[in-house]
C-alpha cells in the first residue's frame, strides 16, 4: 500500500468515527425526548376522556417507544460492528407486530380470526427466521471451526 492509500483511508476512518459519534449523540438526545414525550402522554389519564382511551394511548406510545429503542440499538451495534445482524434486526420487527396486535386488541377489543392468523403466521415466520439466523451466524460458524 501507498503512504498516500495509508493517510486516505486514516482520514476516512477518523471521519466516520467524528460522524458515528455525532449520530450516537442525535440518537441520545431523540431518546430522551421521546422519553419526555410519552412520560407527558400520562396526562391524558387527568382529562375527560375515557378511561380506555387514554390506556389505549398510553399503551401504544410505550410500545412505539420499545420499538424505537430496539432499531436504535440496532442502529448502535451496527456502527460498533460495521454490519447488521439479522437475528438483531428481527427483534423489533416481532416487536413491531405485537404493538399492532395489543394496540388493535385495545381499541377494537377484538379480531376477526383471518387477522389472528395473519397475525400468528408473521409472528412465527419471523420466530423461525430469528432462530435460523441465530443458528447459522457466521460468528457462530467461525466458532465452531475454531473449535475443531
Amino acid at each position: 500500500m501507498k503512504l498516500q492509500e495509508i493517510k486516505a483511508k486514516n482520514i476516512f476512518d477518523k471521519a466516520l468515527q467524528l460522524i458515528i459519534n455525532i449520530l450516537i449523540i442525535y440518537i441520545i438526545i431523540l431518546l430522551v425526548i421521546g422519553l419526555g414525550k410519552t412520560i407527558i402522554g400520562v396526562k391524558t389519564l387527568m382529562n375527560n376522556d375515557p378511561i380506555g382511551d387514554a390506556f389505549t394511548g398510553i399503551v401504544a406510545d410505550i410500545l412505539t417507544f420499545l420499538v424505537i429503542i430496539e432499531l436504535f440499538r440496532n442502529f448502535i451495534e451496527y456502527f460498533k460492528a460495521h454490519r447488521f445482524r439479522l437475528y438483531n434486526m428481527m427483534d423489533p420487527a416481532i416487536i413491531i407486530v405485537v404493538r399492532e396486535l395489543v394496540v388493535g386488541l385495545y381499541k377494537n377489543g377484538h379480531f376477526a380470526w383471518q387477522e389472528l392468523l395473519g397475525f400468528s403466521v408473521l409472528i412465527l415466520s419471523l420466530g423461525i427466521v430469528r432462530t435460523l439466523a441465530v443458528h447459522f451466524s457466521p460468528t457462530r460458524s467461525a466458532k465452531q471451526i475454531k473449535a475443531a
